[in-house]
């Protein structure tokens, strides 16, 4: 693999971290563990550091949790690793994945002709509506989505995407993939391989991040109909502002596409 592929995994998941390495070790994939950012072992000068409560309260639809704030921070480490170590790009993958030997593939053909500054997903929970990029082997092709699908179990960057992330993620004040979704604040294009070579694997339906989430609304006294209108109100602005960015994704798929083409 000319790219690494580490996988973001709490030191403690021990059996997560198992069923990652069954998973990969299966189509011969090496990889790397990362040890996850504790959350919960944050000192609260740190949370104020990388974390905007305020900005928080204007943006998104409820308060952020401390393993949301974790996970946001191991995978802002692992672009900075990107960086500092000159890499071309690398994979990186949550540890609640399941996947198949079409993976390697994929991530052969990535790293090969790279799509530059953009970051690519490798899973979707529904098929990608939105423009071809490029096509890949096995009837996949590379699709810059109408809306960039939530969650981010697994996809892959190179090194001037990472930079462009590091720019402009702290501090932050949604989860990662609601930020993602946000890709205009970053000038970062993002791109889908559909189908997607991920699927979550049962362990990922059991997600302590998604229990951390109702316990931190409940913490900051926001009730369903608070969540509810605060909700309504985040999905109003997010629609608009996707709709602002329309031509800059424009002029991102058009430039990808010259690329991708001009190196095959």
């Amino acid at each position: 693999m000319a790219w690494p592929i580490f996988v973001i995994s709490l030191k403690r998941a021990m059996q997560r971290r198992a069923a990652s390495k069954r998973a990969l070790d299966a189509i011969g994939l090496p990889f790397t563990f990362f040890d996850a950012v504790e959350g919960a072992e944050l000192d609260d000068a740190e949370v104020a550091r990388v974390y905007d409560a305020d900005l928080n309260a204007r943006q998104y639809k409820r308060p952020l949790s401390r393993p949301e704030i974790g996970c946001y921070l191991s995978h802002h480490a692992l672009w900075r690793r990107i960086v500092d170590n000159d890499l071309e790009g690398a994979v990186i993958l949550e540890d609640d994945f399941e996947t198949d030997c079409v993976l390697g593939k994929v991530v052969e053909e990535i790293g090969a002709t790279p799509p530059s500054g953009a970051l690519v997903k490798l899973f979707s929970r529904k098929p990608v509506l939105g423009t071809t990029v490029a096509h890949m082997t096995g009837d996949r092709r590379l699709v810059s989505p109408k809306r960039v699908p939530g969650l981010t179990l697994g996809y892959a960057l190179d090194r001037t995407a990472a930079e462009m992330l590091l720019v402009n993620a702290l501090p932050f004040s949604r989860p990662l993939d609601m930020d993602i979704k946000h890709w205009w604040e970053f000038g970062l294009p993002v791109l889908v391989v559909d189908p997607p070579p991920l699927r979550i694997g049962e362990l990922g339906l059991r997600s302590h991040i998604t229990a951390s989430r109702l316990e931190a609304a409940s913490q900051a006294n926001v009730g369903g109909m608070r969540r509810f209108m605060a909700n309504i109100r985040y999905q109003l602005d997010y629609n608009v502002q996707l709709f602002q960015a329309r031509g800059d994704n424009r002029r991102a798929v058009r430039r990808l596409q010259e690329q991708m083409t001009s190196h095959g």
